[in-house]
């Protein structure tokens, strides 16, 4: 292995990269709730206008759009506060050793990456809800008609 960084000097530059990098992330994801805070205001400011659409349409279209601002805003405010509690952890948490972690062949296993494997699993284990949003995929089938069936026979209630 063609070490990246070594010794305690090195150790505290790795662990100042990645904790540039969570912050970054984190800032980013901020941005995100910020986006879909605004949305969500568009959608409640043009919610009047739905009322002159047919009954049918209207409860499809306000399942649909409550579906997506739902899991949009579940998504991003779970990957925030992963990148947040990896933020934290990257100070305290000891790194990996290389023969704990799986590689693609090919490459190697530098030390941000035996350090942030290191965080990972220690938000998923310390926070095991927060945990499983590092690689919550977004575009599950599943769970897009299950909250837009859901929302659907909500918004067709009220309008009954």
């Amino acid at each position: 292995m063609v070490e990246f960084l070594s010794g305690p000097k090195h150790s505290d530059n790795a662990r100042a990269v990645l904790l540039k990098y969570y912050s970054t992330k984190c800032i980013t994801h901020g941005a995100y709730i910020i986006t879909v805070a605004l949305a969500l205001w568009a959608f409640i400011w043009a919610l009047p206008y739905f009322w002159s659409i047919e009954v049918f349409t209207r409860v499809v279209l306000l399942g649909f759009i409550s579906s997506i601002l739902l899991i949009l805003t579940v998504h991003i405010l779970g990957r925030t506060f992963f990148w947040n509690c990896s933020a934290s952890a990257v100070l305290h948490v000891v790194p990996k050793k290389e023969g704990e972690i799986k590689t693609e062949e090919g490459t190697t296993a530098t030390s941000l990456l035996l350090l942030h494997q290191a965080c990972v699993e220690y938000v998923r284990r310390k926070h095991r809800v927060i945990g499983e949003f590092y690689k919550a995929q977004i575009w599950e089938i599943e769970l897009w008609l299950i909250f837009l069936i859901g929302l659907s026979l909500i918004w067709l209630a009220l309008n009954l």
